[in-house]
């Protein structure tokens, strides 16, 4: 597993809220935003959502991480938790 910053559109790591994305293993990556698990694009390209919410800033995290704005964030379906 491997960590990295995420970068807004001017390759500079953003200030507010220390958005991370976190590599697994396997390939997938989980962004990260304020400490709270966003959403999950997996090695096909799928990807899914593990947060019912939308802010401006995380909105901004969301749109550099995979380019969603919010109806297509929001039409994700959300990720299965738990056994």
């Amino acid at each position: 597993m491997k960590t990295y910053p995420l970068k807004n559109n001017y390759g500079e790591t953003f200030k507010c809220g220390a958005p991370v994305v976190v590599v697994e293993n396997d390939g997938k990556e989980t962004l990260f935003s304020y400490w709270t698990e966003i959403m999950s694009r997996n090695p096909d390209g799928t990807m899914t959502r593990a947060w019912d919410d939308w802010t401006q800033t995380t909105g901004k995290h969301i749109k550099a991480f995979c380019g969603l704005n919010k109806a297509g964030f929001c039409a994700l379906p959300m990720e299965k938790k738990g056994g």
